[in-house]
């Protein structure tokens, strides 16, 4: 049996990855159901239990978000929005991504009925994976009566073994299903059967056994000990005394709390007495070590033990593929018409300002937006243009290390705080020298910033210890430190003037298949074929030529094909046909010619600050400045 921390490390769902993670820093495997229908009094709640609790469940909307998501901050927890979505997947996409609630912006995990098929994994799974999203299975219910059982629950577990993106996380069940032989699909592969998933488990109570309304409770420790469960789900077992309306608030708030610790210590008590049954267990029943140790585990033990091996910071040197074999390379076909296609492209990216044009990860180090320009060193001279740089490439490196799931204002805001902040602004002796608490605090609104902290510091170490304070200028090197991978590589190989291949993120991977300029799975892919017909010359400008494309025309879900004049022109395999009655609900368009496209009316760039300015729309007006600075440049 496995601890928390332990598959924290090995869990393929990155969002499972930083439950398990804040679950074993807690030391609490305790979500609270906050099913309360005023929104001050689920912020209340919140508050209060936020300390005890590792997941926090709700069902609410877009107007308490931004609080919410606060909070999350301040005590350290994940979010889980209980929409239980149950439609085909363009629909669940659609109802993910967007309309009033745009769930998938604050949430960390949301669940489904796998009613529609596994239709509703992929929608999900569409919108969600490239934000490091989770997705829960509901395969079995708490209430008496329950429909959720027998072949349905069979089914959950099928389609989440079978589900190769590893978006589906867990299940909602009363017991571990994915183990249970009875669920197990006797098809399934050794692989599928060895998938970690999460249990989160509802109908939890200290004092009741059922509410007179069907749902049934069971014991943190009946949940956890005895079922094998993960977590449990507590609602009114919490935040009851909110409701006693003969109690005084703050008396109630103070129960709240109590009783959150109070359900927090018995989930936690139940978890080390399952670890600790276990390992007596495992201890009562271990084979005596014979005399002589067959040579092929001789050789795993050896190998385990190396002296050799990386260190904690480090991981191993992996070499990456910088090009496909011959062989692959003869499956290949240059797609037709890519010339036209590139041009049409290159102009509406000459025509319109995206975000990364002014808060990319490379301009974040430019001399012309650092925060951190004109300090003095100790001896009190300017910095050198060997140490400027120098800054300039590590200070890439870092927002790229930031920028990992994680809109480009958010990146550009968290690295203007470490310049601001840091005493020596952006440096690797700067940063080494930093607390984690100062660190989190200028960081904490991009993604997964805890796990971030821990890469930027450890990559710090790393930089100073075995490379004299410098970047590496190889990929093998930088994809080897903390928290780097291929696509951050290779943006940072061509902030440094290094042309060796294409940095391919979300936006290049889906744009590059939605031109059919490929057929791929993976950005990975995606680069290597790319790079084996694109003229080695276009590598540098097209990752931010297809990425501001993506932020701005080409966007994810909705996007703009009635202004884009690859579709206008036939020569887009995936050209839509634009509703009229949406268009004015989607993001406007900034133009370098001093106008925004509003729905389908164009104004003048200082009219639209106007009207940001009257509604107090802070991320508008954030934009609306870092366009006028571009067209003053």
């Amino acid at each position: 049996m496995a601890t928390y921390e332990a598959r924290s490390k090995t869990n393929l769902n990155l969002a499972a990855k930083e439950l398990l993670r804040t679950i074993a820093e807690k030391k609490s495997n305790l979500c609270v159901s906050v099913d309360v229908t005023l929104k001050d009094d689920l912020l209340a709640v919140v508050d209060a239990v936020g300390p005890f609790v590792a997941l926090i469940k709700v069902h609410f909307d877009w107007d308490v978000i931004k609080q919410l998501s606060e909070l999350a901050v301040k005590h350290n927890f994940l979010i889980f929005e209980d929409r239980k979505f149950a439609d085909i997947g363009n629909t669940v996409s659609l109802q993910y991504a967007a309309g009033m609630h745009r769930i998938v912006q604050w949430s960390h995990l949301t669940n489904a009925h796998l009613i529609p098929g596994p239709g509703v994994i992929s929608g999900l799974g569409s919108v969600g994976l490239p934000l490091q999203r989770g997705l829960l299975l509901i395969a079995e219910m708490s209430t008496q009566g329950s429909l959720t059982k027998d072949a349905y629950t069979t089914a959950n577990v099928q389609a989440a073994m079978e589900d190769t993106s590893n978006f589906v996380m867990g299940f909602i069940a009363m017991h571990r299903v994915h183990k249970d032989p009875a669920h197990i699909s006797p098809k399934a592969t050794e692989a599928q059967r060895n998938k970690d998933f999460l249990i989160l488990t509802p109908g939890v109570g200290l004092d009741a056994t059922g509410d007179g309304k069907g749902q049934q409770y069971r014991t943190p420790d009946q949940v956890i000990r005895e079922n094998d469960c993960d977590m449990i789900i507590v609602g009114r077992g919490v935040y009851g005394p909110l409701l006693d309306q003969s109690s005084a608030r703050d008396d109630a708030l103070k129960q709240v709390r109590d009783q959150a610790e109070r359900y927090r210590s018995a989930g936690w008590d139940a978890y080390l007495a399952k670890m600790g049954t276990t390992r007596r267990r495992a201890a009562r029943h271990a084979l005596p070590t014979p005399p002589q140790t067959p040579i092929k585990r001789a050789k795993h033990t050896l190998v385990k033990h190396e002296p050799d091996s990386p260190s904690r910071g480090a991981m191993p040197l992996k070499k990456i593929k910088m090009e496909l074999t011959e062989e692959e390379q003869g499956k290949i076909r240059v797609p037709k018409h890519w010339e036209e296609v590139h041009a049409c492209l290159a102009k509406m990216r000459e025509e319109t300002v995206a975000p990364v044009d002014t808060m990319g990860c490379v301009e974040n180090g430019l001399e012309t937006n650092r925060a951190d320009r004109g300090r003095l060193g100790p001896d009190g001279a300017e910095e050198s243009k060997e140490d400027a740089l120098q800054r300039y490439e590590y200070t890439t490196l870092v927002s790229l290390m930031l920028s990992s799931q994680t809109k480009d204002t958010v990146t550009a805001l968290a690295v203007y705080n470490l310049q601001r902040t840091l005493p020596n602004g952006v440096t690797v002796d700067s940063v080494r020298g930093a607390s984690d608490d100062v660190l989190r605090e200028c960081i904490c609104k991009v993604g997964f910033f805890r796990r971030k902290t821990e890469y930027i510091r450890k990559t710090a170490d790393i930089l100073a210890e075995k490379h004299g304070g410098q970047v590496p200028k190889t990929i093998d090197e930088l994809c080897a430190l903390p928290g780097v991978g291929p696509k951050m590589a290779f943006l940072q190989m061509q902030a440094m003037g290094f042309n060796v291949g294409i940095g391919v993120d979300t936006h290049v991977h889906r744009i590059a298949n939605r031109l059919g300029w490929c057929k791929t799975k993976t950005p990975e892919q995606t680069r290597l074929a790319l790079q084996s017909w694109l003229p080695k010359h276009l590598f540098r400008q097209i990752n931010k030529q297809m990425v501001g494309f993506g932020q701005v025309i080409c966007v994810p879900i909705g996007p703009r094909c009635d202004v884009c004049t690859i579709g206008q022109r036939r020569l887009c395999p995936s050209r839509q046909r634009v509703e009229q009655n949406s268009i004015a609900k989607r993001a406007p368009i900034y133009y370098r010619d001093g106008t925004v496209l509003v729905g389908n009316k164009r104004v003048t760039l200082h009219a639209f600050k106007q009207e940001a300015l009257d509604t107090s729309d802070q991320e508008m007006i954030d934009t609306v400045v870092k366009t006028e600075q571009v067209l003053e440049w």
